[in-house]
């Protein structure tokens, strides 16, 4: 015995002192919960003999401790750190019922039994799911996902495993919506050993992959870092009335003789020329304008554009239109919804050609693009015409000069500036002696000389050894365009660098630093978009970066802020297709309705494709003993061949199952396999725990057993194969542990998340069983399954423990057995020592009462019990059966076990039936058996709503 000794005031003098068996138990009926403030201490109040349990692991050594336990509430102002001590109630008043053991582990399991809230996520060296039956799959990242800019719009890919085997689709989301009703997705799914590439998918939305996924390490230094101003303005028309002026040649002079320029500029400057345009003006174009396919503008205005054909470019902006996509069934290709997109043009585009005729009071202008999907993919679209609503301006004449861009001063004196290899730049400097005379010194501008000033971001190291392109995703969050002193929209520029350098393992540079330019050219977008640089290693492997703007237009006020939000090395994927794994694809372009998805996580519902019994076609099934076969015969899970597998009794006890139910979804199975840490043997009991039934080996074969009623039971045990004085007998007043209740967890076949079902169903019970299964989906199998515990734990009022001899290696867990109470001097067995015609000489005397009718249970040869009325015989040893038995009975003297029985009174013929429900070796004689009391009782629910 144990003393507890409870101070719920240290200060105070008042004190609780009993003594108990169990501390933990004791605590458990004295607080509804255990206090925060409380500590547990051993023999003596003091820290080191600080025993509060802060595990489960701590309660079962609390249990084993004797002495004295002081259990002190501590006032809750006093600084200490105070450890909830829930896992005492929780020791009392939970209980999982897992269906088979779980060993933890470090691996991350698979998205499948993860909460919904999760996204997608790589599983490293972790264990390909093995999907059975009908599950909700997050598919697992085989590969870093990536982004890019497509027509500066950002687009991520990414490369999934749904599990190992074929399966059938049902659907596809991302999130909570259909993958199909979101603008700008593409998913394909392709079957085991199929090419990723062109259209070879079983199920898809959306377009084609035409190439393979990218193989790439993103560096972990780019977090979003903006690139600088890369200059400082130093002369300006307006500013310091210069009059700046250019001459052939690449020469910059100045009208202001009060200027010199070796005070601003030395040779080997760079310098950045703004507002430097001559010539034909860029000139706007207002009124109907219509998209036709093919890459043609048509626009009806009342404009007269002089020198309409020297434009060699045009600019459409907020250029929208408006298309319905239809999301179509994959199997039926029946229409499920109707969506009206908008598509945007806008962009700065090459002409091909442009006409002009006169229509009525105006003109009709017609422009053919040169390659219009190069600059804006939305024109795959374009399968009708479409009016648009566009701000449209004719752009890149011919006849005008534009010497905007950066050099380098190769030369300088205190009235001109000389560049290195002007036109090399910008070739608009070869057209200036031919339209401009060589001069602009009698032409209007308003010129500003600028100071470039690289800063850059970076060294930054990146380390694939197979690398072959280096990737830079640039983001404009603002836009990129320009305010002139009108207020108008107009254009904007900027320059990207990017430098970069080979590297070995140990970061050592292995080669010179090679030079990388972008310009983006004339942009008026006023909305957030990115560009992609995408750079050619010189050699392949590992490789060091910077990058910098070195350039940005000057205009009256330009909006030119970007950043670097990703950077890549990639090289192209070594595999081109997944033995033995469904691989998903998906592209995602960042539409409004992709944006509008606030958790992108990929998921389809799934049901697993079986060969039928294992050698047969593939079927999609949910049946657990198709999967209990598939996985057995699994090289890699059960390695087990077919003779080691009864398959015919499987599919009899499964078939038994929806018999008995009436129902086919008592005997499925829908769950994810994900702990590379389980076993085959835990992994087969968990299937069959699912559908009430238990698995076993008879001989070398592998086999099922469904748990139901059972009118006989299947073997007799008496003092005859008994362990003299190994039983023991307890008799339960009441429910085990004071259980009110029960809930079970199972996954919900409407939204498959987690759910729990309760009893009662109010939620009243204040100390449930908790079980937790495993593979159930179906709302009316957990209920089944929940009353089936509930009424166990009602009706167990007896058990029983005791060594039996070597025929209990016949037993199944839920046998119904036979066991004579050898605890009590009443009872009468033992074995049958001969046999005449209805006569029975049995090993012991028999006592029967007048006006009693008696039973006797005899042990067949073939582990079944027949129950057979009987009357007294000639001698105190004999009596005489009322019919024959089922099967000869054995007495034979060279036998090593005769046939046993057990004789009872008729109101007692079912006290002896026990339910096993352990059975565990002791030795190579004997098992330890343990057992529950049968009643029908058990079962009264199982067609209550299934």
């Amino acid at each position: 015995m144990k003393t507890v000794i409870i101070i719920r005031d240290q200060f105070s003098q008042n004190k609780t002192e009993a003594t108990v068996d169990d501390v933990c138990k004791y605590l458990a009926e004295q607080f509804d919960s255990f206090p925060e403030n409380a500590r547990i201490y051993h023999n003596h109040v003091s820290k080191q003999t600080d025993v509060t349990p802060k595990t489960v692991a701590d309660i079962e050594h609390l249990k084993t401790l004797d002495g004295t336990f002081y259990v002190v509430m501590h006032p809750e102002w006093i600084q200490i750190v105070f450890w909830v001590v829930t896992a005492i109630m929780a020791a009392y008043s939970v209980y999982t019922i897992a269906t088979m053991p779980k060993p933890a582990t470090g691996g991350a399991g698979s998205s499948n039994n993860e909460l919904a809230a999760r996204a997608n996520q790589a599983r490293v060296k972790s264990r390909i799911p093995d999907i059975y039956g009908m599950v909700r799959s997050y598919p697992d990242l085989i590969a870093v996902t990536y982004t890019y800019y497509q027509n500066e719009i950002e687009v991520e890919e990414c490369l999934m495993a749904i599990g190992r085997g074929y399966y059938q689709i049902h659907d596809c989301r991302d999130g909570d919506t259909p993958a199909g009703a979101i603008n700008g997705v593409s998913v394909s799914i392709y079957e085991p050993g199929i090419p990723l590439v062109g259209d070879t998918a079983f199920y898809r939305i959306g377009q084609v992959f035409s190439s393979l996924p990218l193989s790439v390490k993103k560096s972990a230094s780019i977090n979003g870092q903006t690139l600088q101003q890369p200059s400082d303005r130093v002369l300006s028309d307006e500013d310091n009335n210069a009059g700046i002026y250019f001459t052939t040649g690449g020469v910059i002079n100045r009208k202001n003789t009060g200027i010199n320029f070796t005070s601003y500029f030395k040779a080997g400057d760079a310098i950045d020329i703004q507002g430097a345009a001559y010539g034909v003006k860029d000139a706007i174009l207002s009124g109907t304008a219509t998209v036709k396919p093919g890459g043609i503008i048509t626009i009806q205005s009342s404009e007269s554009v002089p020198d309409y054909t020297s434009f060699q470019g045009v600019l459409l902006t907020g250029a929208t239109f408006e298309i319905v996509v239809e999301t179509l069934d994959p199997e039926t290709e029946e229409v499920l919804s109707t969506e009206s997109v908008f598509r945007d043009l806008s962009g700065q585009y090459d002409i091909s050609s442009i006409t002009r005729a006169a229509n009525g009071s105006g003109y009709l202008y017609t422009i053919t693009l040169s390659q219009p999907k190069n600059t804006n993919f939305n024109w795959e679209f374009v399968t009708q015409d479409h009016t648009i609503a566009a701000g449209i301006s004719l752009n890149k004449s011919s006849n005008s000069v534009v010497l905007d861009g950066a050099y380098t001063i190769s030369a300088i004196t205190s009235s001109t500036i000389t560049l290195a290899t002007p036109s090399s730049i910008n070739p608009d400097w070869l057209k200036l002696p031919d339209l401009l005379g060589g001069t602009t010194y009698n032409l209007v501008s308003s010129v500003d000389l600028d100071l470039v000033t690289d800063k850059w971001v970076g060294w930054f190291d990146v380390y694939k050894d197979d690398a072959t392109h280096l990737h830079l995703n640039i983001y404009f969050p603002n836009g990129l365009w320009n305010q002139d002193s009108k207020g108008k929209t107009n254009w904007a520029w900027v320059n990207i660098a990017v430098q970069y350098q080979m590297i070995d393992e140990d970061g050592v540079a292995t080669s010179p630093v090679y030079n990388f330019n972008h310009n983006t050219g004339r942009v008026t977008k006023r909305y957030g978009h990115g560009i992609t640089l995408k750079i050619e290693l010189p050699i392949v492997g590992n490789a060091r970066f910077r990058v910098a703007k070195t350039g940005k237009h000057r205009g009256n006020n330009p909006m030119t802020d970007c950043k670097v939000k990703d950077a890549y090395l990639s090289s192209e994927f070594n595999k081109s297709k997944y033995q033995d794994v469904t691989v998903i694809r998906s592209r995602t372009i960042a539409t409004d309705g992709a944006l509008s998805v606030k958790e992108r996580k990929l998921n389809c519902l799934v049901t697993r494709k079986l060969m039928v019994d294992g050698t047969g076609a593939l079927q999609a099934t949910r049946d657990a003993g198709q999967a209990l076969i598939g996985m057995a015969l699994d090289e890699y899970i059960g390695r087990r061949s077919s003779t080691e597998i009864d398959i015919p009794q499987i599919k009899s006890e499964i078939q038994k199952i929806k018999t008995y139910f009436g129902s086919n979804a008592p005997a499925e199975f829908s769950y994810t396999f994900d702990d590379d840490s389980l076993s085959f043997e835990e992994q087969a009991a968990m299937i069959a725990s699912a559908c009430f039934c238990e698995t076993y080996r008879y001989g070398n074969k592998l086999r099922l057993k469904f748990e139901a009623p059972q009118d006989n039971s299947v073997l007799l045990f008496n003092h005859r194969n008994k362990v003299p004085g190994s039983e023991k007998r307890t008799f339960n007043l009441g429910i085990d542990k004071d259980y009110d209740g029960v809930e079970l967890e199972y996954t919900s076949p409407d939204d498959d998340l987690r759910v729990t079902y309760a009893i009662p169903e109010n939620g009243s019970a204040r100390n449930p069983l908790k079980i937790i299964t495993s593979g159930i989906r179906n709302h009316a199998v957990a209920k089944t399954r929940a009353w089936r515990e509930w009424n166990k734990l009602q009706h167990q009022t007896e058990s029983v423990e005791f060594d039996a001899l070597d025929e209990s290696n016949l037993l199944v867990r839920n046998d119904r057995i036979l066991v004579a109470d050898n605890t009590s001097i009443k009872t009468q067995d033992g074995e049958v020592v001969a046999v005449d015609g209805l006569t029975l000489t049995l090993s012991q005397d028999v006592e029967m009462q007048d006006g009693v009718t008696y039973y006797i249970h005899l042990q067949l040869q073939d582990a079944t019990v027949d129950m057979i009325q009987c009357l007294s015989g000639e001698y105190m040893n004999q009596i005489i059966l009322t019919r024959a038995p089922l099967q000869p009975l054995v007495v034979d003297e060279d036998r090593y076990i005769k046939t046993i029985y057990q004789i009872v009174a008729a109101q007692a013929t079912s006290s002896s039936a026990f339910l096993l429900t352990e059975a565990s070796p002791n030795d190579e004689m004997t098992n330890r058996l343990t057992c529950i009391n049968y009643d029908a009782r058990y079962y009264t629910k199982d067609h209550s709503y299934i």
